[in-house]
């Protein structure tokens, strides 16, 4: 038989507790990182406030318009509609928007082609979802009475 040779047993435990600790320490690191920005995001989220301020329906070219008001203290960018039609709601058309409304600012948001058994809109913040709001038919201008 040959004599063969290995590390000794300390050595393999040093370079153990070396790999884990370098483990520990990337993990610690981006662990850091990532608590921290997601407490910027909340804290970002915490000062955004949405409301439909108006929207009315013109039945003769069937374009809902939304006047959204951003009453927080920091700008909004992206938003998304969502449209419930029919009693039940369970007909639902979503539209999506790019714009950037500013705190304190208002801004007219125009959904083409509306069909007139509108039950409810609702509008939310893609950027900060606890930003949102919503109106019934009989909020909408226009609108009224279910047309059924």
């Amino acid at each position: 038989m040959k004599n063969k040779k290995g590390i000794s047993a300390l050595i393999s435990v040093i370079i153990l507790i070396s790999f884990t600790m370098v483990v520990a320490g990337i993990l610690a690191a981006w662990a850091t990182q990532f608590v921290q920005q997601q407490r910027s995001e909340l804290q970002f989220c915490a000062k955004a406030k949405l409301l439909i301020q108006r929207s009315y329906y013109d039945n003769n070219t069937k374009n809902l318009t939304l006047l959204v008001y951003n009453y927080g203290d920091v700008p909004l960018k992206g938003f998304s509609m969502q449209l419930f039609f029919n009693p039940a709601k369970n007909d639902v058309k979503t539209v999506k928007d790019d714009r950037i409304i500013q705190p304190q600012e208002v801004s007219t948001i125009v959904i083409e082609d509306v069909a007139n058994t509108l039950e409810e809109v609702s509008i939310r913040s893609l950027q900060c979802e606890g930003a949102q709001d919503s109106n019934g038919r009989y909020d909408i201008q226009g609108l009224g009475y279910p047309a059924y």
